[in-house]
């Protein structure tokens, strides 16, 4: 469930220049973690910091298949 929530704040940022800006002010993957699920919270999308690196794991298992 935390998983599917990560997801549908993650598309909501991609349509959100004000969400992507709060994010990329963050100035490290702790604040950007904390920082996220805070918004998504306040955007009914409720995941963990587990959930977050997961997907960033995925992301990077996927960018290294591409390029390597």
């Amino acid at each position: 469930m935390g998983a599917e929530a990560f997801e549908r704040f993650r598309l909501r940022v991609l349509e959100d220049v004000t969400l992507q800006d709060a994010l990329r002010e963050t100035p490290d993957t702790p604040a950007f973690v904390a920082r996220a699920i805070e918004l998504g919270a306040a955007h009914d999308c409720h995941f963990n910091a587990e959930d977050i690196h997961e997907a960033l794991r995925a992301a990077r298992r996927v960018w290294r298949e591409r390029w390597i």
